[in-house]
């Protein structure tokens, strides 16, 4: 029963350590939970079975914190009411943390064929490497990780510029292990909490990350219109009043004084403009969105929908898009969302989902974008644009980099998180969106219909934000000012891996050094 207590106080250890209550979370929380989480490998008893029922439990915990607002969404946009969306919250524990129990499945086939390998100098490094490559590939939903809640320390986080967020998610499993097996031995492990301690000591030996000087800057305006699902959903339907309401209060926005000057850039948060537009036939704007346009002047970058087809199906008939309109209101570049969200935007069962469309009523069946779209903003600057959920991944944001030889200036995040609630998902979903401002040295500018809009440096930090369930606008003056691509951009987690295979040969060194006495106490 002791055992199982533990594993709730490490899963909601663990949920506690990203926010949770407006910007509110522990990073040595996340500490806590490792120690705890991890501490059961090192038993004598150690089963995988245990193991599995241990980590259901942890994940419960997690679940039941972490993602309390699941139960809001599943009745806004799924139709299910108590209790049954609070029965399929619950089971969420099962797919919340996928890779927790592939783990315990790979540690668990070591143990069996490597018995002693739990008393092995090597053990604590090898096991942190594994833990972050089994949590960096694992498929997830909602990926937070280990090493996420360390962007308390920004701007000290250099070493994400090398190694990305993964680095500090092996301080954490490094620094628990380290700890778990003091406990159990009653031996510190000097060369574990050297390299752990000199890993954080470097954040803050190389300075913080620097925003680049220039006197380059556009004016931008995030109009976030703070549109409810009701009237969001009607206007989409093709209700008439409705869509007049919706244009009626970007309208508005767009076209109020701004302290800052002439915008140069208005960007609209992802579906703001319900009209399906058909960019493959033309790319001139409708007319009330050309009102718009031209009554103010400047640039729109806007989120609207784009057919795909015109055949007479629903399915996958339109994509999730954002728009870059000039002065004249014509379309010049598009980009269609290419990571569709589970269960929300598609179904993750290959050509099977075409034949199950018609039996789901509550899932938008988007089609699938396929190419990488760097927006033209001036003759020598440019910006990348993604969609929501897109901004989880970071392997999605390496590839679309790396697709091109051009540098953006910075990138766009447009969102609309309204069916989450006035709960914590907001912040959630920023927080980790934060990351790929840190890892990719880019600013970010996040516009979203109900919060929380913000502009976050290339160091991630916040220069200014909207409130969440606001109505209004987020002026800012953004730098065109060009950085170099990181290391971490350009090869991922190869460095990560170069680094493991240094520190273990330094322990191998260490090790054959007959002064040292930490393998043989």
């Amino acid at each position: 029963m002791k055992n199982k207590l533990t594993m709730v106080l490490a899963g909601a250890c663990y949920a506690l350590s990203f926010p949770f209550y407006g910007k509110l979370n522990l990073l040595p929380l996340v500490l806590i939970s490792g120690i705890f989480y991890f501490k059961q490998f090192l038993s004598d008893k150690y089963s995988l079975k245990k193991v599995i029922i241990n980590t259901l439990i942890f994940c419960w915990a997690y679940n039941l914190i972490g993602y309390y607002w699941l139960t809001f969404t599943l009745q806004e946009f799924g139709g299910l009411f108590f209790p049954f969306n609070a029965l399929l919250w619950q089971g969420f524990s099962l797919i919340i943390a996928p890779q927790f129990y592939i783990f315990a499945i790979v540690f668990y086939f070591i143990n069996k064929y490597r018995s002693g390998y739990i008393s092995s100098p090597y053990f604590s490094t090898s096991l942190a490497f594994l833990w972050v490559i089994i949590e960096y590939f694992t498929p997830q939903q909602f990926p937070a990780h280990f090493g996420h809640p360390w962007l308390q320390i920004a701007p000290y986080l250099k070493l994400a510029h090398y190694f990305g967020a993964p680095i500090y998610g092996f301080i954490t499993i490094l620094l628990s292990l380290s700890v778990a097996k003091f406990h159990k031995y009653r031996r510190i492990e000097k060369l574990d909490f050297t390299i752990a301690i000199t890993l954080i000591a470097l954040n803050f030996a190389l300075g913080k990350i620097e925003e680049p000087k220039t006197s380059k800057t556009i004016n931008t305006r995030f109009v976030q219109a703070n549109i409810g699902n009701d009237l969001k959903l009607k206007s989409e339907g093709g209700i008439q009043l409705a869509r007049n309401e919706v244009i009626d209060i970007f309208r508005e926005l767009s076209h109020q004084d701004s302290y800052i000057g002439d915008i140069d850039l208005t960007i609209w948060p992802e579906t703001a403009y319900p009209k399906y537009l058909m960019t493959k036939r033309s790319t001139k704007v409708p007319s009330d969105l050309e009102e718009i346009i031209r009554a103010k002047g400047g640039k729109y970058f806007v989120g609207t929908y784009d057919l795909a087809h015109f055949r007479q199906t629903s399915y996958e008939q339109a994509y999730n898009t954002a728009i870059l309109i000039d002065q004249n209101s014509k379309i010049t570049q598009t980009y269609h969302k290419r990571v569709l969200i589970p269960f929300g935007e598609g179904l993750p069962f290959g050509s099977l989902n075409e034949r199950i469309a018609p039996l789901v009523e509550n899932i938008s069946f988007f089609a699938k974008g396929e190419n990488f779209t760097f927006f033209k903003l001036t003759n020598d600057s440019s910006f990348i644009s993604l969609i929501c959920y897109e901004i989880l991944f970071p392997e999605y944001l390496r590839d679309y980099l790396n697709s091109s030889n051009t540098r953006p200036s910075f990138m766009i995040n447009l969102t609309n998180d309204s069916w989450y609630g006035p709960y914590a998902e907001q912040e959630q979903h920023l927080f980790l969106a934060k990351w790929r401002s840190v890892e990719f040295n880019l600013p970010m500018l996040r516009s979203t219909n109900t919060g929380i809009s913000s502009y976050i440096l290339g160091n991630g930090l916040e220069v200014k934000r909207l409130g969440n369930f606001e109505q209004g606008n987020l002026d800012v003056k953004v730098s065109l000012s060009k950085t170099e691509a990181t290391t971490y951009q350009k090869y991922g987690m190869i460095p990560l891996a170069l680094l493991f295979l240094i520190m273990t040969l330094i322990r191998f060194i260490y090790l054959k050094n007959p002064l040292s006495k930490d393998h043989a106490s």
